[in-house]
């Protein structure tokens, strides 16, 4: 039996999207004051920067927590099993921090461009140790969502104090990258004592590497080769154009993946409970948690979509100030490349991990990461941030097709021609709501704020009127507690 099944999924979902949400306001407060004091030169130091530390953020992390989480699935409901493999993964991940601690301190000291950078890369690797003691993997195995949301709510609540303090004039770059590493990684530091709850973690030379290195290593590249097409854009531009460019696209790509970690944390709480069905050939439940995630996926994703499509001219001016309004453009390719991706994080998190397929995702990785760069090199000269946004669609897309093709023979899907032509509707009333406001109303503020809550309000009447299953069930659970509340 297992006892965290009686952990709603779906306040796990609610909690770890709320927890996502936090990601997005942090940004929504701090980036636009540092945008326009630091302005986008600085602003692109930072990212460039921070472009170059992610890369040994994923050595040390060697991709232990994805797979922590899905192997650790299996020892919760046995305290000492669990106790035993998280000492270990532990230990690896100790080995690796160390590991890249060292290789990123060789890469600045022997590469001159990088080394004009070192005050901001210092700052930045500080997220490696915080990644390591922070054990995020251990409270998604046993769900404990409500700690992780409320310490990052804490933590949030302290980094945007310290930004406003200590960020008040265009050379306050390094306080800047400071607070956004206390913002991403401060609250990792105090997890590894409330771990402590579920099992005791030590050091273990005993690491039974038989066991666990081949996954971690599959995983690991395929995080890298991700990452790959995620970062190397920013990094790219960097080199190939330059700093303000850099700026530039970084508005763009931060709000898409502020809406695409959104839209992930509906699906991630998933994998552990995932994990068990299949352990336990259950595939009646398998099933219908899967075909439940799959619709409210869709039902979420594509509105998203269209309303930043819609709002992108908008957004990154009311973000950055009127001078970043040349990543509008940005925005709305990669509003198109949020569809592949969200969808891609479907399959890999519902049926290739769970199946132990994480081969098929390394490989449609590495294609997407290759494709990525070889464009890259041709187009960035000639099209800067607006190419990188267009690589960066065209490797999302390559990554769905390659997944769904091996997934979909795991998975039923059961999408009903009334759901598909509810949410198609829904969509068209979005840009239909968008081009009326702006072409009767002015005022960026008034503009923005009418065509998200009336495109939302369209959106859902329109659901409602064709009585689109899956909204109706979620309308009808919202109603039922508001029922039992009072």
């Amino acid at each position: 039996m297992d006892k965290y099944k009686s952990k709603s999924i779906q306040l796990n979902a609610i909690l770890n999207g709320f927890k996502t949400i936090l990601t997005i306001i942090f940004p929504l407060i701090t980036y636009p004051y540092a945008a326009r004091l630091l302005g986008a030169a600085n602003i692109g130091k930072v990212d460039f920067s921070n472009s170059i530390v992610s890369y040994f953020v994923l050595i040390a992390g060697l991709g232990i927590a994805t797979y922590a989480v899905r192997e650790g699935a299996y020892f919760r409901n046995d305290d000492e099993k669990l106790s035993r493999f998280s000492s270990e993964v532990f230990s690896i991940n100790v080995i690796s921090t160390i590991l890249a601690l060292i290789l990123l301190a060789l890469f600045v000291v022997f590469f001159k461009r990088i080394n004009t950078y070192s005050d901001l890369i210092l700052i930045q690797s500080i997220m490696i140790i915080g990644n390591l003691v922070g054990v995020n993997w251990l409270f998604s195995i046993v769900e404990d969502y409500l700690y992780i949301t409320v310490r990052t709510l804490i933590v949030y609540i302290l980094a945007i104090i310290l930004m406003f303090v200590f960020v008040r004039n265009k050379d306050d770059y390094l306080f800047y990258a400071a607070t956004t590493v206390i913002a991403n990684a401060g609250a990792n530091f105090f997890s590894f004592f409330h771990a402590r709850k579920y099992v005791k973690i030590r050091f273990t030379l005993h690491l039974n590497l038989n066991y666990h290195i081949k996954p971690i290593m599959i995983l690991f590249l395929t995080t890298i080769t991700a990452t790959i097409y995620v970062n190397s854009d920013k990094t790219l531009i960097g080199l190939i154009n330059g700093d303000y460019y850099v700026g530039l696209y970084s508005i763009a790509v931060n709000v898409y993946t502020i809406l695409k970690n959104t839209l992930a944390a509906v699906i991630l709480v998933a994998l552990p409970r995932m994990t068990s069905f299949i352990a336990r050939g259950d595939a009646e439940e398998y099933h219908m948690l899967s075909d439940k995630l799959l619709k409210v996926t869709i039902l979420l994703l594509f509105p998203i979509v269209c309303g930043i499509i819609v709002t992108a001219p908008h957004v990154v001016v009311l973000i950055g100030g009127i001078k970043y309004a040349d990543a509008s453009l940005s925005l709305q390719i990669l509003s198109l490349s949020l569809i592949f991706a969200t969808l891609a994080i479907y399959f890999t998190n519902v049926v290739l991990l769970p199946y132990k397929l994480e081969k098929v995702n390394l490989v449609a990785s590495a294609i997407s990461a290759i494709v990525n760069i070889v464009i890259n090199l041709f187009i960035l000269k000639y099209f800067q941030q607006n190419g990188a946004a267009v690589t960066t669609l065209i490797a999302e897309f390559l990554m769905f097709i390659i997944e769904y093709y091996y997934a979909k023979r795991y998975i039923k899907f059961n999408l009903s021609k009334r759901f598909i032509t509810s949410i198609l509707l829904g969509c068209i009333s979005i840009f239909i709501v968008g081009y009326i406001i702006s072409t009767f109303f002015k005022g960026m503020f008034v503009v923005l704020f009418l065509e998200i809550v009336l495109g939302a309000i369209s959106y859902g009447l329109i659901l409602l009127v064709l009585k689109n299953e899956m909204f109706m069930a979620m309308l009808n659970v919202v109603l039922d507690k508001l029922k039992v509340s009072h």
